[in-house]
């Protein structure tokens, strides 16, 4: 196994700009740091280059399938240098990003993300769409990048698991417009239908906006349905990642109720 104990080494700093979007998208590449995430990404059947593991560290915990050569022993000073977070880890990972994986052509419920840009929240949504049963996300115009560090810590692995996709979002819904789907927005307009009619219609694209703003005019405009969230205190809104999750588990509640012999999620 390799030994690098210097910050000026070349696959130190190559490995260290991962930390940039723009690097993440240029080079294909994401950083797993630590070994929780690491073995979402191994279980997840994602490609390890190269795994850093500070020196001292117990390398027994790593998963079987991680070649040895490819693991690099790394000094703290290095550590700290090419991890993302302020307290580096003991173990991180370069992985190769899979190729994009569009909407499953029998899903019913898709839903689609316009300008979140807050990587937790985006990682939240994307954990909750697994554990709801969500198959399909797309990723509109202006939303951060699933591979950053914050949104891969909040997705806790359900990242790997989903079929996400970037998309141009009025062209993807425009099209699914033409397939027979609902476009529907989420909103504070008390004109909209609730949440509990959700699955009124059979196959929809639920979207949700913006934190601050909501979904843009230009969006707004192709959406067949408005839906709101019923509030009783006096906040004006919801968080985005707790109304999409609130959404996707009525969605899941709603079809169990019209399946006769599942379990009620209520």
């Amino acid at each position: 196994m390799e030994k690098i104990t210097s910050c000026k080494n070349l696959k130190v700093i190559e490995t260290a700009k991962l930390c940039h979007a723009k690097e993440r998208a240029e080079k294909g590449l994401f950083l797993a740091d630590g070994i929780k995430l690491i073995y979402e990404v191994v279980k997840s059947g994602y490609e390890i280059l190269t795994c850093f593991v500070q020196e001292g560290a117990d390398l027994s915990v790593l998963p079987n399938s991680v070649d040895k050569d490819r693991v690099i022993i790394a000094g703290e000073n290095v550590m700290q240098k090419i991890s993302p977070l302020t307290n580096s880890q003991q173990f991180i990972a370069v992985c190769k990003i899979k190729e994009q994986t569009p909407p499953d052509t029998q899903d019913s419920f898709i839903l689609a993300l316009e300008r979140i840009q807050d990587p937790s929240n985006a990682g939240a949504i994307l954990r909750s769409a697994e554990a709801f049963g969500i198959k399909s996300i797309v990723m509109g115009h202006g939303c951060c990048d699933i591979y950053s560090p914050k949104a891969l810590r909040a997705a806790m692995g359900s990242t790997f698991r989903l079929n996400i996709s970037y998309v141009q979002l009025r062209e993807f819904l425009t099209e699914k417009v033409m397939q027979g789907f609902d476009i529907i927005g989420t909103g504070l307009d008390k004109n909209y239908k609730t949440v509990d009619k959700l699955c009124e219609s059979e196959k929809k694209v639920v979207i949700i906006g913006n934190e601050g703003s909501g979904i843009s005019k230009e969006i707004q405009d192709i959406c067949s349905i408005g839906m709101y969230i019923p509030m009783y205190g006096e906040n004006e809104s919801l968080n985005a990642a707790v109304a999409a999750s609130i959404i996707m588990w009525e969605n899941k509640r709603q079809n169990n109720e019209r399946k006769p012999g599942t379990l009620d999620l209520a």
